[in-house]
């Protein structure tokens, strides 16, 4: 696994452009992790400091404007203006484009420092559950993690992202699904079970806006989003034959094993060629919005985030996937 460096911080080599993708014993993942959470809340601090830095920069654009009219103002007034009125024009021409090279010079710091800014909820239910999978996991072996640490979906050959947008003089109308892996594990336990674990998460999301007539008779913008959120989780155990018999176990007796947290459910479970398989789904987590005065669609979804506050339903629908098909794989074991 080959690391490249975002910007100058030593912690931003983690990950590349947003991918973390390594081959470590749990303990080596769970510190890149830690490091990937001190990471993002180091570049949150940073971009709200250079957010209140930036209000300070459009207030003295606002002074260096305000003296530029004031000068032609004075210019208009009196045919007779004296040297002091160029001063003000050269003092507010000044502090315009000082202000405006200031802000232009934060929003590039603010772009590469965002690149170390991730969704939260992502890195949490990963550092939850790979502790707990440690546990039966020898200390000395490694295991694969892939982890998708911003929300940009990845080009889909099946399809499943899709972007309709529809244009007339009376608004526009946007409509995007997107398919995403945000994580994905595969090792080894100690009684030679390997595992592959896939969290994917599902969006549908739609926005439009129009011009509609107000009570006052002015033709205004309204905006309206709306999106659906939901995670698929598939967890699949191949064993050894010689050490477990789970061919035996029906569909009915697997699903009699698993345990879904509230707000999720089980969606199917296999049973087949040395492999027990279980997925579940989480319900949709759905949200609105509506704005006056506002035609920015793709602003409006991405404003969005109630789903990022799903890591609880998340980390345990992980961890419970994992116990139930290993609870049904210890109840066929051979060496009892």
């Amino acid at each position: 696994y080959k690391r490249q460096a975002q910007n100058s911080s030593p912690n931003s080599k983690i990950h590349s452009k947003g991918i973390y993708q390594s081959s470590k014993s749990c303990a080596e993942i769970v510190k890149d992790l830690n490091s990937i959470g001190v990471l993002d809340k180091s570049s949150e601090s940073e971009m709200s400091k250079i957010e209140s830095k930036k209000k300070t920069g459009c207030g003295v654009m606002g002074v260096g404007g305000f003296l530029i009219f004031l000068a032609i103002a004075i210019v208009s007034e009196s045919d007779a203006a004296g040297g002091g009125v160029g001063f003000l024009a050269i003092l507010g021409f000044l502090l315009l484009a000082s202000a405006f090279f200031y802000n232009q010079n934060l929003s590039d710091k603010f772009k590469e420092i965002s690149k170390d800014e991730f969704s939260d909820y992502r890195y949490l239910v990963a550092n939850e559950l790979i502790p707990r999978l440690g546990i039966d996991i020898d200390p000395n072996s490694n295991f694969e993690i892939k982890l998708n640490l911003k929300e940009f979906p990845a080009i889909d050959p099946s399809g499943q992202n899709l972007s309709e947008n529809t244009s007339n003089p009376k608004g526009e109308r946007k409509f995007k699904t997107t398919q995403e892996p945000i994580l994905t594990l595969a090792g080894r336990f100690m009684d030679g079970t390997k595992f592959n674990y896939e969290i994917t998460e599902f969006t549908s999301a739609y926005g439009e806006w129009f011009y509609y007539r107000a009570i006052s008779g002015k033709t205004k913008t309204k905006l309206r989003a709306r999106k659906r959120t939901r995670w698929i989780a598939k967890l699949r155990l191949r064993y050894k034959d010689k050490r477990y018999d789970a061919s035996s176990i029906s569909l009915r007796v697997l699903e009699g094993f698993a345990q879904i947290p509230q707000g999720a459910r089980l969606k199917k479970v296999k049973n087949g060629d040395s492999e027990l398989t279980l997925v579940s789904v989480t319900d949709a987590i759905k949200q609105k919005i509506k704005l006056k005065l506002n035609t920015n669609i793709d602003a409006a979804l991405e404003s969005m985030k109630e789903h990022e506050g799903s890591k609880a339903l998340l980390s345990s629908m992980s961890t419970m996937s994992f116990f139930s098909l290993y609870q049904a794989l210890h109840s066929c074991s051979t060496k009892k």
